[in-house]
């Protein structure tokens, strides 16, 4: 929070105390969060796709620990939840995208990682992570992903682990490759990590193998399969099937479903937003049309009978200008930090050299420099910088 402690108890002193209040009486009593998010979940639409979220109950619980741990992530969230967009940013990202490795051992053909030039960015460090924790305790929520498969860094365990000890709520994206290695597949869910994500993008080995170049299908289904039944022996779910739709995989949409039972997950969410990565024009010929009812309707008796919580990520209107609260969130409240520790706007253009804002160890001093001001200013006027244009509807300005 950018905000003097003075000026945010005047203006949200009541707000605060019934929040932290809440949060305590919630790390006190967790059957009365359990009770309610059962309840919730009880009352839940099951006759429309719904975006993916967490486990609720230890995803809260995780944010109330902090919230009383930690007062000034308290104060930064309220003030977060508060604050109108405009060049100057009071309040900190109370979530943030850290890659740990810009390598990949695949070559998929919708990701921007095979069309870098130069060098991949060095990895990054268990003391630069920690620092720029430390340096940050704000952070509800950390995903540790970023362009490269995060188990190439020797690290990721410690970077969780360090994470998790500050009461910050942990996921990560995994291609499945590498989770025989070293028995990678149970120590991810020890290191206490939140969520599991995997991408599978081909529902048969040539369908597969072709999507994302270098992979083994084989291996991968092996891997996957073992990771959830070790999963199963725990308290809750993990893990979660992850589906980029795209032209080469449309007509495998329901086949899906049947093999993540088969391999034990009992979450998946398809994506329907293939990007270029800041290049309107790039991959235009992967991307596809958002369900029908028809087959949303066809998706949930699937589902049903698989005994798979399925989810949609359906972002296909994206962004207008017509109020600055249908702006982009990015550059108002979140950020990607490389694995070089460079702070780039958004992982989406995490390639991209030209539009680094900074250091990540200082990244408070960062977030209203002159460059960043620069880059919200030309939001709020509608002077979508061109790398950010295609997450925009524009036609709605």
């Amino acid at each position: 929070m950018l905000m003097s402690d003075e000026e945010f108890l005047r203006l949200y002193k009541d707000q605060y105390d019934a929040a932290l209040a809440e949060a305590k009486g919630y790390v006190d009593d967790p059957a009365s969060l359990r009770r309610e998010v059962d309840q919730q979940a009880a009352q839940a639409d099951a006759a429309r796709l719904v975006a993916p979220r967490p486990d609720q109950f230890t995803y809260r619980m995780m944010n109330y620990r902090g919230f009383v741990r930690f007062p000034e992530r308290l104060k930064n969230y309220i003030l977060a939840k508060n604050e109108a967009r405009s060049e100057e940013s009071l309040a900190l990202p109370y979530i943030m995208d850290i890659e740990p490795v810009s390598r990949c051992n695949f070559r998929c053909i919708m990701c921007a990682n095979p069309k870098r030039e130069g060098k991949p960015k060095s990895d990054l460090t268990l003391d630069g992570f920690k620092a720029f924790m430390d340096q940050n305790p704000q952070f509800v929520e950390v995903k540790i992903q970023g362009l490269g498969e995060p188990l190439m860094n020797r690290d990721l365990f410690g970077m969780i682990e360090h994470a998790i000890a500050r009461d910050t709520w942990v996921r990560t994206t995994v291609n499945g490759s590498l989770l025989h290695v070293n028995d990678n597949h149970k120590r991810l869910i020890d290191s206490g990590i939140g969520e599991v994500q995997t991408s599978f993008d081909g529902a048969t080995k040539e369908v597969f193998e072709h999507i994302r170049a270098g992979a083994d299908f084989d291996q991968i289904v092996k891997n996957l399969t073992a990771l959830n039944a070790y999963v199963a022996t725990k308290d809750r779910d993990y893990t979660r099937m992850w589906v980029l739709l795209q032209s080469n995989n449309r007509h495998q949409l329901l086949d899906f479903i049947p093999l993540a039972a088969r391999m034990g997950f009992r979450r998946m969410s398809y994506s329907v937003v293939i990007t270029g990565w800041g290049d309107e024009d790039r991959f235009s010929d992967l991307k596809v049309r958002p369900f029908s009812d028809e087959e949303e309707g066809r998706i949930l008796e699937l589902a049903k009978k698989e005994g798979v919580d399925v989810s949609v990520w359906n972002c296909t209107d994206r962004f207008t200008l017509d109020s600055p609260a249908n702006l982009c969130c990015w550059p108002f409240g979140r950020a990607f930090i490389g694995s070089d520790l460079s702070i780039l706007p958004c992982g989406l253009i995490s390639h991209l050299d030209n539009v680094q804002l900074g250091n990540a160890l200082e990244f408070r001093e960062a977030w209203n420099s002159p460059a960043y001001r620069a880059f919200r200013k030309k939001h709020l006027e509608g002077r979508i910088p061109d790398f950010c244009r295609e997450c925009y509807n524009l036609g709605q300005a």
